[in-house]
């Protein structure tokens, strides 16, 4: 749900870098705002504009939608666990991050 990979996903950027870099040159609106910070956490109904050139991406996933004319995306749903296909056990990962104070 981080911005710059949604910007990725929606193929607005080629790469996530270049999310990253859309994102930090202030060329991405989150709801009619200026957005600066490539992991702004997006929630459901957010719409996202972009100035810049949109590439079209064949397949994109549930919980985004594309509307490449308007230069404009939408995410419609949280992502869920289940769909990214990972096995991670999450309390491993909490427990790992609370060691590294």
């Amino acid at each position: 749900m981080r911005l710059d990979n949604i910007l990725f996903r929606l193929g607005m950027a080629s790469t996530i870098p270049g999310a990253r870099q859309l994102v930090n040159h202030r060329h991405i609106l989150v709801n009619g705002r200026i957005v600066d910070i490539p992991s702004y956490r997006c929630k459901p109904r957010d719409i996202i504009t972009a100035g810049n050139e949109q590439k079209s991406r064949a397949e994109l996933p549930k919980h985004l939608t594309l509307h490449p004319f308007q230069f404009k995306g939408l995410v419609n749903q949280i992502i869920d666990s289940n769909w990214v296909g990972l096995k991670i056990n999450e309390l491993l990962v909490v427990e790992y991050y609370s060691r590294q104070t």
